[in-house]
């Protein structure tokens, strides 16, 4: 398994400068395609002959989960929360986790993780597995596939907006 990780600066650094030049192209050139922006984008990284950047790539998640989870960390201690976690059948629970983890707890684990870089990503495979460990021992291990893990967040991000933000207003 080739381990990712250490890419995530790199292509986070990519995402933002993506980001950035976009804003400034549509107040410079509001009428140039996407897809032209997209291809003087990668020439201008001198990206274009590597054939390597995607915007769905793992600095993106990462950023994502991190955003999502870790910064708000108060809402998922919440007691009251109603996420309904509709995409746990997309995590394989590896040993020593229990399967039937409440959801408050399984989100506080996942975002321990997190904080503490207890994650690997295997590119070959296409898997993210995220684990934690409590005094030395490891108390959580999921697995997931790169493909899922965009309707995790997906949720969570909705949940976020249309839940979360709405009880604030």
């Amino acid at each position: 398994m080739t381990d990712s990780r250490e890419d995530i600066p790199k292509w986070t650094w990519y995402n933002g400068q993506f980001l950035f030049q976009f804003d400034e192209q549509l107040k410079q050139n509001p009428n140039m395609t996407i897809y032209d922006f997209f291809q003087e984008f990668l020439t201008n990284q001198k990206l274009q002959s590597l054939n390597i950047y995607h915007t769905k790539n793992q600095g993106t998640v990462i950023l994502l989960l991190y955003g999502l989870l870790v910064i708000p960390k108060e809402i998922w201690e919440e007691t009251n929360t109603n996420f309904k976690f509709e995409s746990r059948d997309k995590f394989t629970f590896n040993h020593p986790t229990d399967k039937n983890l409440d959801t408050i707890t399984f989100l506080r684990l996942l975002r321990n993780s997190l904080s503490h870089a207890n994650f690997a990503i295997d590119i070959e495979n296409k898997r993210l597995k995220f684990w934690n460990d409590y005094k030395g021992i490891k108390n959580f291990e999921v697995e997931i596939r790169y493909d899922d893990i965009g309707v995790f967040l997906s949720e969570v991000g909705k949940y976020y907006i249309n839940e979360v933000m709405n009880k604030r207003i």
